[in-house]
């Protein structure tokens, strides 16, 4: 089948974590590309013949070959964070329950100070002191954000600094929680593959056999452009024997013409 030689694209990327015992994690897609390029090197050594009356280069030899890869992408999950700063997972819960009562130290209380109650989502929130006799008014003494579980109490409101609060959660809602604990680790190393996706030419799936890879650049959390992560990613020599295929990097032809 003739191939259209023309590339033009970007491409998904996918990661497989390599694990402290050899193993790797299942193949994680780690997003779109919105700029990938990678870069091989050779490092040449050169001896002189300089028995004649010109000194004449007679021997040159690769001492030392590298690959390179750098990408960045703006599909930003919560394990391509994880990946990119260092982390480990961490999976909770929260259980469904009503009516929830929680108590507010008074050395938590004061005009101005934001109070995380430890709830996400939670709804029908009521304030009243640590008496149960005055209940406060939201937006008038305090404002609350259910997504994050920040109560915030209003400076001249009603609420006495340092007296403690007595707070009703109406509605829990379950959920799952998952918290990238980052820096748990200090390299991240693992097997990564492109899979092109060219609107011309014909496509390609390139296998990095074993990859360093280290967040390279500013990650821009509020701006006007779109948050993108960068990294960079040094190929390494697969322990695994790949036969005559490369210990570095396999280029794959896919049998399609255009994306």
């Amino acid at each position: 089948m003739a191939k259209n030689s023309i590339f033009t694209g970007g491409g998904k990327l996918y990661f497989e974590k390599l694990n402290s015992d050899g193993t790797y994690d299942n193949i994680m897609y780690f997003g779109k590309t919105d700029g990938l390029s990678f870069s091989t090197s050779v490092d040449w050594k050169e001896h002189y013949d300089t028995e004649g009356c010109t000194t004449l280069l007679d021997a040159r030899y690769p001492s030392k070959k590298s690959a390179e890869i750098k990408f960045s992408t703006s599909e930003i999950t919560i394990d391509m964070q994880n990946r990119a700063f260092l982390g480990t997972i961490v999976n909770t819960t929260q259980t469904a329950e009503t009516d929830k009562a929680i108590v507010i130290a008074g050395t938590e209380v004061m005009a101005g100070y934001i109070v995380d109650i430890g709830i996400l989502n939670g709804t029908g929130l009521i304030v009243k002191d640590a008496t149960d006799t005055t209940t406060y008014v939201e937006g008038t003494d305090y404002t609350f954000d259910s997504k994050a579980g920040f109560l915030e109490i209003i400076v001249g409101g009603s609420i006495v600094d340092g007296a403690g609060l007595d707070l009703t959660v109406g509605d829990v809602p379950a959920q799952s929680i998952k918290t990238s604990a980052t820096m748990k680790e200090s390299a991240l190393l693992g097997r990564f593959t492109v899979v092109t996706a060219s609107q011309t030419g014909n496509n390609f799936k390139y296998i990095f056999k074993k990859l360093s890879i280290t967040q390279d650049g500013d990650f821009s959390i509020k701006g006007e452009d779109i948050a993108t992560l960068s990294f960079t990613g040094s190929a390494m020599v697969d322990g695994v024997d790949n036969g005559v295929l490369s210990d570095y990097l396999d280029i794959i032809e896919l049998d399609s013409s255009a994306c």
